[in-house]
């Protein structure tokens, strides 16, 4: 595993000490060039949290990963480039049946800078571009929107300000939630396996590959080409149906994936988890 080949996957070309001027530009090259995907699963691949699998899938095969993979790859060049991080866990609102998953659901990182503690995230699909200071109800900007965290005794939320398509009205909207609790890699293998098998999760239930371009988002999914584009805290959205055959190319021309095993698409819809988390 070696950080100059990670950097220049990632297209990164700033300085290298552990500096918050480094880790913002980390974060925004990461998510600007490694997809968020689920497409070892639909191609029969099995997904191990092996830190070496990871790295020579994402850095190496250029693919990209789910946020265990992403995360995880991206704690281990924090940890060698200097910085002080962990892995705590979270639960995402999924954007289908609008309730949280389970425990270890979702991995996010916490990266402490002096005094002041961030929140980074480089494997989730509707997320910042560059770290988040950990403060509760400070509005934070960024390229792709308006977010801010909230917060509830130990439990904190990642809020995004979207806008309704139906009323054209602008509300906060919870992504996920999450402790400062420390987690160790090994927790989260459970999840990644529940994540590869479950009904009720995205990855299993939806074939999809989605990455950030600086105008906005381009999305796989199923037989659909989604892409999104970003003003302020509103979004335009174009879908392109996509025969099956073409599916091969998409992937090729706008996300930098050549796959080696056949991808089967899908596109079910997911069964909600019990409304316990």
């Amino acid at each position: 595993m070696d950080v100059s080949l990670y950097l220049d996957r990632i297209r990164y070309r700033g300085t290298t000490d552990p500096s918050l001027e480094t880790l913002l530009g980390l974060h925004k090259c990461h998510v600007l060039s490694v997809p968020f995907e689920s497409l070892s699963i639909h191609c029969g691949e099995k997904i191990t949290l092996d830190p070496p699998s990871v790295y020579d899938k994402i850095v190496q095969r250029h693919r990209g990963g789910f946020c265990f993979e992403n995360n995880s790859l991206f704690f281990w060049l924090l940890k060698e480039m200097g910085y002080q991080v962990q892995m705590v866990s979270g639960h995402v609102q999924n954007i289908f049946t609008k309730r949280y998953g389970p425990p270890n659901d979702h991995m996010v990182l916490l990266v402490d800078l002096g005094n002041q503690r961030w929140i980074c995230d480089v494997g989730f699909g509707d997320a910042f571009r560059t770290p988040l200071l950990l403060e509760a109800d400070k509005e934070q900007v960024q390229d792709n929107g308006v977010f801010k965290l909230q917060q509830d005794g130990e439990k904190w939320y990642l809020q995004r300000l979207l806008e309704d398509e139906g009323t054209g009205t602008q509300e906060w909207t919870s992504l996920y939630k999450f402790t400062q609790k420390e987690q160790k890699l090994e927790d989260f293998r459970g999840m990644c396996e529940y994540h590869q098998t479950s009904p009720s999760s995205i990855f299993f239930s939806k074939s999809f590959c989605s990455l950030h371009v600086p105008e906005g988002k381009v999305t796989y999914m199923g037989w659909r080409l989604i892409i999104t584009t970003f003003t302020g805290t509103s979004s335009q959205k174009t879908t392109i149906q996509l025969p099956e055959e073409e599916i091969p190319n998409v992937l090729r021309e706008r996300f930098g994936i050549v796959l080696t095993s056949q991808l089967i698409p899908k596109d079910d819809a997911i069964i909600p988890p019990p409304p316990i988390y």
